[in-house]
């Protein structure tokens, strides 16, 4: 079990932290379960959809508008690992497993505050990450890892990079993970 903290990385670079759960099945092999919540993973393009709206109201309504947005990410995914040197201290990895990922775009207007069902409502996700209708989307993902484990004793400390594709996306949506986790061993 071990408790992740690290940084996501693709259009925008955010905090992400989660708890991982892992099950050794064989001398070589892993099962894991991974819960992650991710800060921010709103597109460049989903960003300037939100720029350009605000330029096409403030041309229509002569009042500034400034639109942004955040889109938080709450993950599960599950897979298996393929770990090397056995009996080492050091335990070098790779893996994969599919996943769900649900995400919530919320959006911001800086005279009016969060104003996201109105935007959505109206305008819609032209990005497709969302589906405007509803407060949360979830999508299907797969993620790909590779890191190290590394033990003393009980304590266990996970150093990893996981890569991250999302499906049902009107464009395409991935991003990267750098995290560290530190757990005990049962």
């Amino acid at each position: 079990m071990t408790a992740v903290a690290g940084t996501s990385f693709g259009d925008q670079q955010q905090a992400l932290f989660g708890a991982e759960v892992g099950e050794n099945l064989a001398t070589h092999v892993q099962a894991y379960a991974n819960f992650t919540y991710f800060d921010n993973l709103i597109t460049d393009s989903a960003q300037s959809y939100l720029a350009n709206l605000s330029a096409t109201l403030t041309r229509l309504t002569a009042s500034s508008w400034n639109l942004t947005g955040n889109d938080r990410g709450l993950s599960f995914s599950g897979g298996a690992k393929y770990l090397m040197l056995p009996g080492s201290a050091i335990r070098p990895y790779v893996g994969a497993g599919p996943g769900l990922i649900n995400i919530r775009r919320t959006i911001y207007e800086t005279d009016l505050g969060e104003i996201s069902n109105e935007v959505l409502a109206v305008f819609g996700a032209p990005d497709g990450g969302i589906n405007p209708e509803k407060e949360g989307s979830f999508k299907p993902m797969v993620e790909f890892a590779a890191g190290a484990g590394i033990a003393a004793g009980r304590t266990f400390v996970d150093v990893g990079y996981r890569f991250n594709k999302i499906y049902k996306t009107a464009e395409p949506l991935s991003f990267s993970q750098f995290k560290v986790g530190v757990g005990m061993r049962f």
